[in-house]
């Protein structure tokens, strides 16, 4: 039978994991029904094209399978987009900010929420160790409740409307797992961290059902032109599942979608209980869906982040603390038993499991959960996850590697934030942070994101940190020994995204029977100067052999 489409003349690097590497080199791919029918040199694949079949030249460019961001909080990121969002990615002062917000207020109605995000204490120079405070917002925004999201998402800083808006007041408990930063006199400083971020974003307005599906549509669009063909969104509750699912039947989901359903932790209880009322609902189960719409698995929080110092070390950060798990719970004990239960509860739900864990002793905690889990209920294929991983341990990766589990590493934060790690971690752990490297050697199976919307979704960025390990800002190399190949760092965003993901023998690689889903550069990413690996050119991308995204051929 005849091709629907013949991609010829170029570069096909297959990726896959058993071809020689002479044979993971092509010069052209056909396409059926969407799925890939063959492989291999022009001459062969000059055979299978018919009358109707499209044949596009591709004239020396590269094809890759397509990009695979395997953790991306698209709606929010959608929602974060510069038409919704003021971008403080680069403010280096308080002031830098607050004539931001100004610039906006100036476009909005009186009485409108303004929402900014992407600000970093590390680089905001003039915060010089404190945390901002209300009355710098106040100052230009009278009228305007202002609600600014820490680039983590996991802090807020917003003015005094904002606090009065969601009610948060002197007599406002912390909740569990989160801190309300409060002044001299007990009142909100307007720092709020952890879950208490979350008092404040469930008051900010809700978009209507048109303008949330014409965000998504949009950042799905922009998604598509840089090459990607799949997303993995890593907290999904069940408003933004039915989104999708509505998005799905009305054909409104151009590239494919996996869900980690989300029902415990930041801004909701994190405990045992509150995961088997969730799932005495839900009767989801990994797999559940279809290719382009599914249940990938369900996300859990065990500890917070590196600059907040929530990170949950056996090293003492600078200050002395340790950080802690963000479980419900008075004690360390309490609260590993309830990570514990949770991942178990899941676990036997056939649900994978991935759990954001970035501190050593959390990244251990996660695993002896998934090991305890596995040994009471033994899934063989359960896939479970680390999120971030920043110090997994090569031990620990070495064990998880013999169930055949995941980790899911962010060079593209780490690029950002490596000039202020040293401060946070010290400088053997600042370098070793994000071991991409040693966790291959450990045989694990390791996924590269972009947790967009805490960095921008730009794979290309995301291979050249991987390749180069140097930071954003100065460009010294942090950890040079844990750099990978252009090969590892490709395959970090494509086939291991869809390992983690369940979807490997669907996806991930160029390979016959599988989803025609394909990217087309200008160049070749394994010959191009590696500090050009972020500027490769997006001529075309096909999902499911539809040319969906880039400029075409």
């Amino acid at each position: 039978m005849p091709a629907d489409l013949i991609l010829t003349g170029g570069t096909v690097r297959t990726l896959d994991r058993v071809s020689s590497a002479a044979r993971r080199v092509a010069e052209a791919v056909a396409v059926r029904d969407g799925r890939i029918v063959a492989v291999g040199s022009a001459e062969e694949i000059a055979g299978l094209r018919g009358p109707a079949t499209e044949v596009v030249d591709l004239d020396g460019r590269t094809v890759l399978p397509g990009v695979h961001d395997g953790h991306m909080h698209l709606a929010m990121w959608a929602a974060n987009r510069p038409e919704y969002s003021i971008d403080l990615s680069r403010a280096t002062s308080v002031q830098e900010v607050v004539d931001a917000v100004a610039r906006r207020i100036a476009e909005r109605p009186q009485g409108s929420w303004v929402k900014g995000h992407g600000w970093y204490e590390a680089r905001v120079r003039d915060l010089d160790g404190r945390w901002p405070t209300r009355q710098e917002l106040d100052a230009v925004s009278p009228s305007h409740p202002v609600v600014l999201v820490h680039f983590s998402e996991h802090a807020v800083w917003a003015n005094s409307l904002a606090l009065a808006a969601a009610g948060i007041t002197a007599a406002t408990p912390d909740p569990e797992g989160g801190t309300i930063l409060r002044d001299a006199d007990g009142e909100p400083a307007g720092y709020l961290v952890e879950s208490a971020g979350d008092l404040m974003l469930t008051a900010l307005p809700q978009p209507t059902r048109a303008e949330a599906d014409a965000a998504v549509g949009a950042a799905m669009q922009q998604l598509l032109d840089l090459g990607f063909t799949s997303v993995t969104d890593p907290m999904v509750g069940p408003g933004l599942l039915r989104q999708y699912a509505r998005m799905h039947n009305a054909g409104g989901l151009p590239l494919r979608v996996g869900v980690l359903l989300h029902w415990a932790g930041l801004g909701l209880p994190n405990n045992a209980d509150e995961i088997e009322r969730a799932l005495g609902f839900s009767g989801m189960v990994t797999g559940l869906g279809d290719h382009v719409l599914r249940i990938a698995g369900a996300k859990l929080f065990a500890d917070g982040i590196p600059p907040l110092r929530t990170s949950w070390t056996s090293r003492p950060y600078g200050e002395g603390c340790h950080g802690s798990l963000l479980t419900d719970g008075e004690t360390d004990e309490a609260r590993l038993a309830e990570l514990t239960g949770m991942v178990e509860k899941l676990h036997r739900a056939r649900l994978q499991v991935q759990v954001h864990a970035t501190g050593d002793r959390a990244c251990d905690a996660a695993f002896d959960a998934f090991a305890a889990a596995h040994l009471k209920d033994p899934w063989p294929d359960a896939r479970h996850a680390l999120i971030h991983a920043n110090l997994l341990s090569p031990q620990t990766a070495r064990r998880m590697a013999e169930h055949g589990y995941c980790a899911n590493t962010n060079a593209l934060i780490k690029w950002s934030v490596a000039d202020a790690l040293p401060a946070t971690y010290g400088d053997e752990r600042a370098g070793y942070s994000s071991p991409m490297r040693s966790l291959i050697d450990a045989g694990l199976h390791v996924a590269d994101t972009s947790d967009a919307p805490v960095s921008d979704p730009d794979w290309r960025q995301g291979v050249e940190c991987l390749v180069l390990r140097e930071a954003r800002g100065s460009g010294r190399v942090s950890g040079p020994e844990e750099r990978v190949s252009r090969e590892e760092a490709l395959r970090a965003w494509t086939i291991e995204a869809a390992y983690q993901e369940h979807t490997d023998h669907l996806k991930g690689t160029i390979e016959p029977g599988k989803l025609a889903d394909l990217v087309v550069l200008e160049e070749d990413p394994l010959t191009i100067d590696e500090h050009q690996l972020h500027a490769l050119t997006v001529a075309a991308t096909y999902v499911g052999g539809v040319h969906r995204g880039g400029p075409g051929l």
